[in-house]
């Protein structure tokens, strides 16, 4: 038997526990494809989640949100966005600094730019059901995406690992100064 759950802070306008660290009611995930009026407040969590020399632009950002988006998912816990996923399209078969700059609605290849979940919801299994969310809707909505790839740090390998995506190995792209690794999976 728990103890009732104590008031804690609230973050975002979600009411914590302060005993168990959760939330005190049991608020639904939402996924939505983006919208323009999305921009400020994505913007702002993919600056507070990467570091400077790697966090896209603004321009970028709205780039894909203009150009792409059916490939930009937009995860919410009750009404509130708490992250997001986006990637374009590129006809290669490789991760290139081209391919990750540019959308080819022709592609058949998915580069995934951005995985983000906010700070204060990170380690809640959140990501992973987001990321699920995206590949599922890519397999049955995007039937010309034969391949997803993406870059990911060492210490976030076995995070996407977990979700299905294989490791390639080190990849030649450079952005920011720690080394990247290129993960892919097959759809079809």
């Amino acid at each position: 038997l728990r103890p009732p759950l104590q008031p804690g802070p609230k973050i975002m306008g979600l009411q914590f526990s302060q005993k168990y660290g959760c939330y005190t009611q049991r608020l639904k995930l939402n996924f939505r494809t983006v919208a323009e009026r999305d921009f400020e407040k994505l913007y702002l969590m993919e600056k507070r989640s990467y570091p400077a020399d790697e966090a896209a632009s603004a321009e970028s950002l709205m780039m894909r949100i203009k150009l792409a988006p059916e490939y930009f998912l937009v995860c919410m816990l009750g009404d509130t966005v708490i992250g997001f996923i986006n990637g374009t399209l590129s006809s290669e078969k490789k991760l290139t600094e081209e391919t990750m700059s540019q959308h080819n609605p022709e592609g058949s290849t998915l580069c995934i730019h951005s995985v983000v979940i906010h700070e204060n919801f990170r380690r809640s299994g959140y990501g992973s059901r987001m990321l699920r969310e995206y590949i599922m809707r890519m397999k049955a909505r995007t039937p010309q995406v034969e391949r997803i790839f993406l870059l990911s740090k060492r210490h976030l390998l076995g995070f996407y690992g977990g979700v299905g995506f294989e490791i390639d190995g080190e990849s030649d792209v450079q952005h920011g100064k720690d080394q990247w690794y290129q993960c892919s999976m097959k759809l079809r």
